[in-house]
C-alpha cells in the first residue's frame, strides 16, 4: 500500500542520486568519499528529496552540489 510506494519511491531517488553523484563525481575532483561516508550522505539527501512535494531531483542535486564545487 501507501508505505511500500513511499519506500520505492525512497529507492529511486536515492539511486538517482547516487549515480548523478558518479556521474559529478568523474567531472569533477573531489575527494574520495568512503562508502560509509557516501551511503549516508545519499540516505540524507534521499530523505531530504523525499519531502519535498514533487521536487525535480535534477535541480536538488544541482543546488547539492553547487556547495562542494565552489
Amino acid at each position: 500500500g501507501m508505505k511500500k510506494n513511499m519506500d520505492n519511491k525512497y529507492l529511486e531517488s536515492a539511486i538517482l542520486l547516487a549515480r548523478l553523484y558518479g556521474i559529478a563525481e568523474t567531472l569533477n575532483p573531489w575527494v574520495y568519499l568512503e562508502n560509509e561516508k557516501f551511503i549516508s550522505l545519499i540516505k540524507e539527501w534521499a530523505d531530504e528529496f523525499q519531502s519535498m512535494e514533487n521536487g525535480d531531483i535534477l535541480k536538488f542535486f544541482e543546488s547539492k552540489i553547487e556547495s562542494k564545487t565552489e
